[in-house]
């Protein structure tokens, strides 16, 4: 390579175009022709102004499929200064069913009631309808047609790895054959006699408004099934004594959402003139994909517990003020029984709640009564092996609890 003359010339072409730049963006001077104009009167604009006016846009109501959100503060029409402590559906305690109990100013015994207890223990099924509940479990978990893509599935260990998506029957759809399914197995076995004393309706609306130790709580809850009778279950004989947990330190609001944005009416969904109106059982669903703690772990066996009592406290309530007026507070003239069912398909909580009292302050006397026991698992395994379909540890007792269930009055 030769080596040549280093040359220090300057582009004439570049430094025309940046001169021009700094001379098209001089500022002009200030004359005083403006400050004389405004002395006469004479209002000064610039052609930015005349050119291009400003438009003032007016808000126009368009009717379309929905209205307009209403902001949620304290100009809303339902805005109170009061904070009500809100339990809907998805609702968990932190504290199980121990805060359930002072909520609702029940004490646990571990037991059903005595004729439920005796109807589980006198009934003779044979192997027929083992064999056909057995069926219902099959059609209700595997056979059905349904083919929709089902929720994700986390590892635990492995929070970001993505699993390949699976298909198969809606956990809502799942519930809702196999409850449907062992009633129909169950009012088989009642006989006419007893079935056309009993209604039934889906996904049931149930509201009530209580107070206790001056804080508001509003129960706004739905039961998947509900069973309607003719004649309200007898109250449960004898007196039950016991005592309330102690949360302290906690309160029994704690993990309760609160709102100042609510209506204090009380719901129930069918009118007393009714034939059937009495609530008998209800049975509710659980989601683990839709109910979890307010820092999202897993839902304890104490809070499912405490999830069934809070789902026949609010039916119960609700039935109450709608007997005997939205004003009540305090003894109930007389007692009403709810059965409570919660399940997730596969497990199995039962309970029953007698209200005896709207009182749920911690000075009164007169207390609820929630029976229960443990929860049943009525099988272990459910699915296809080997392409055929596999139904293992069956437990027969979930079905004989339902029965007398039913069947009792």
């Amino acid at each position: 390579m030769r080596l040549t003359n280093k040359l220090c010339a300057q582009h004439i072409g570049w430094h025309f175009k940046k001169h021009w730049l700094v001379q098209g963006k001089r500022v002009p001077k200030e004359t005083g022709a403006a400050a004389e104009l405004l002395k006469l009167g004479i209002v000064v604009k610039s052609p930015e102004d005349i050119l291009n006016p400003k438009l003032e846009k007016k808000r126009v109501r368009i009717v379309g499929p929905r209205e307009s959100a209403i902001p949620e503060d304290s100009a809303h029409p339902n805005w109170h200064s009061k904070v009500c402590h809100s339990i809907s559906d998805n609702s968990v305690l932190i504290g199980g069913l121990p805060q359930a109990q002072v909520l609702t100013n029940s004490i646990e015994l571990q037991t059903f009631p005595k004729q439920i207890e005796d109807a589980i223990a006198n009934q003779q099924l044979s192997n027929a309808i083992d064999k056909n509940v057995r069926n219902a479990i099959l059609a209700a978990h595997v056979l059905d047609a349904e083919q929709v893509k089902l929720p994700k599935v986390r590892l635990p260990e492995r929070p970001a790895f993505n699993l390949p998506r699976t298909y198969g029957i809606s956990h809502e759809r799942v519930n809702r054959l196999l409850i449907n399914k062992l009633l129909h197995e169950i009012e088989k076995l009642a006989g006419r006699s007893v079935s056309v004393r009993r209604k039934m309706i889906d996904n049931a609306f149930f509201k009530a408004s209580l107070t206790k130790d001056g804080d508001l709580y509003g129960f706004a809850l739905t039961a998947e099934k509900v069973v309607f009778a003719n004649r309200a279950i007898e109250a449960i004989k004898g007196k039950f004594e016991g005592s309330l947990p102690d949360l302290y330190p906690m309160k029994s609001t704690i993990s309760i959402p609160k709102q100042h944005i609510y209506l204090t009416d009380n719901l129930y969904p069918l009118r007393t003139d009714i034939n059937c109106s009495h609530p008998h059982t209800i049975f509710s669903v659980f989601n683990k994909n839709l109910v979890n703690n307010v820092h999202k772990s897993d839902v304890t066996t104490s809070q499912l517990q405490a999830r069934t009592l809070l789902k026949a406290f609010a039916v119960a309530a609700a039935r109450a003020k709608q007997l005997h007026g939205e004003s009540l507070e305090g003894v109930l003239p007389k007692p009403i029984v709810v059965q409570s069912v919660q399940t997730d398909g596969r497990t199995f909580h039962f309970g029953v709640l007698q209200l005896n009292t709207l009182d749920l302050g911690a000075n009164s006397t007169a207390k609820n009564y929630w029976f229960h026991r443990p929860a049943y698992d009525l099988f272990s395994e459910c699915g296809y092996q080997v392409g055929r379909t596999s139904l293992e540890n069956y437990n027969g007792d979930v079905f004989r609890i339902l029965n007398a269930f039913y069947n009792n009055s």
